[in-house]
């Protein structure tokens, strides 16, 4: 059973619905976490190039118990080294000023162990300077991110998280990120809990419908001068 858990911008919904995403190319690679191969066990330090893990290798890795589609899903558990601390991933690709992306993952809350406490995870689009700086402005204009999965996310059924946003002056990449986060009981100690994730996709809508949207704004400016 799949659900859906998606969080944009109105102007961003409305363009995304005008050009469904399987008509547009995923610019990210190894999008189903196929390698690093783990036909024979579970293989740590994942997900392979051009993905870009952190921290904690050993609390993320590829396998092939549980996949949406193809063979293998990347899972990840919260650190235990401190309360707040995130493992995940990232990857970036070339990007646009001006241009709306959008950003999916599935995610697996999985009975077999599950979600606890206050953890949690999250799929956010980032938007970077030539020099892979976070472009300012916070939530909305720097970065872009996903409802969370938890411990209240259904069990056993995946789920697609997702978030998009329009590229703002100066960006020249895109960044997809993957993360857990380790927020424990809520009085101080550790939980445990992972998170299985697969077929994640970063697409930019077409220009066209870009340019759609701007004129309708245009047309909402003229009409309140008036």
């Amino acid at each position: 059973m799949q659900t859906r858990n998606f969080v944009a911008g109105a102007a961003v919904l409305a363009a995304v619905a005008m050009f469904p995403t399987t008509t547009r190319a995923n610019l990210l690679s190894n999008v189903g976490f196929e390698t690093p191969d783990a036909s024979g066990g579970d293989v740590f330090d994942a997900p392979a190039a051009p993905w870009i893990g952190f921290n904690d290798p050993g609390l993320r890795y590829t396998t092939s118990t549980v996949a949406r589609t193809g063979n293998q899903s990347l899972k990840m558990f919260g650190p235990f080294d401190f309360i707040g601390g995130g493992v995940g991933a990232v990857q970036a690709v070339p990007a646009t000023p001006g241009t709306t992306y959008t950003g999916e993952i599935w995610a697996l809350n999985n009975s077999a162990d599950a979600i606890q406490g206050n953890n949690f995870g999250v799929f956010k689009l980032e938007f970077l300077d030539a020099g892979f700086n976070l472009i300012p402005g916070g939530l909305g204009v720097g970065f872009v991110e996903s409802n969370p999965i938890n411990a209240g996310t259904p069990q056993d059924q995946w789920t697609l998280l997702g978030a998009g946003g329009v590229a703002a002056a100066g960006t020249a990449w895109v960044q997809a990120v993957i993360v857990q986060v380790q927020l424990g009981d809520g009085n101080g100690a550790f939980v445990g809990g992972s998170i299985f994730w697969d077929d994640a996709s970063v697409t930019a809508v077409p220009e066209p419908t870009t340019l759609a949207l701007l004129g309708m704004g245009g047309i909402v400016v003229l009409r309140r001068r008036r």
